[in-house]
C-alpha cells in the first residue's frame, strides 16, 4: 500500500511539472519586411482644423506599392507619378508626394509628412506631423 502511495505521488508531481512547463516564446529572428500602407486604400475620414473634408476624397483610391510608388485614381484622372516613403525606422512616419495635380486639387492636402498613429489589417490612422497643421486622416482598405 505504501508503495502505491509513493508511485501515485510521483505520477502526480510529474503531471503537475509538465502542466506548468513554460512555453517557448522565442521571437522570430528575421524582421518583418511588409509595410503597413502597401495596398489599395480609400480615404474614409479627413479632418483639417475641425473641418470635415472627407467628401472631397469620395471616389479616390490610393495604391501604395512596395517600391515607394503610388497611383491615385479618382475624379476621372489617374495620377501615376506620386510616391510615398517611410521617414522613420519604426514605420511610424510617412511622406506622401503628389504629382500631376492641379493647384486646386484636394490631393495637395495629403502632400505632407504624416504620423501613423495606429493601424489594423484594414485601417491606417494618420495625424499630420507638422505642429502647425491640425489634420487627421483614416485610410480604409479598398
Amino acid at each position: 500500500m505504501k508503495h502505491s502511495k509513493i508511485i501515485g505521488t510521483f505520477l502526480l508531481l510529474a503531471m503537475l511539472g509538465t502542466a506548468c512547463k513554460k512555453d517557448n516564446t522565442t521571437l522570430p529572428t528575421t524582421p518583418l519586411t511588409t509595410n503597413t500602407i502597401v495596398g489599395t486604400w480609400r480615404v474614409s475620414s479627413f479632418i483639417k482644423d475641425s473641418v470635415d473634408l472627407t467628401n472631397q476624397f469620395s471616389g479616390y483610391t490610393f495604391t501604395c506599392n512596395t517600391n515607394g510608388t503610388m497611383t491615385i485614381h479618382g475624379n476621372g484622372q489617374n495620377y501615376g507619378d506620386c510616391s510615398w516613403n517611410n521617414n522613420s525606422s519604426n514605420n511610424s512616419m510617412y511622406h506622401f508626394h503628389m504629382m500631376g495635380c492641379d493647384d486646386n486639387s484636394v490631393l495637395w492636402e495629403i502632400n505632407e509628412d504624416w504620423d501613423l498613429t495606429n493601424h489594423d489589417s484594414s485601417h491606417c490612422y494618420f495625424s499630420n506631423h507638422s505642429p502647425t497643421h491640425n489634420s487627421t486622416m483614416i485610410w480604409t482598405k479598398s
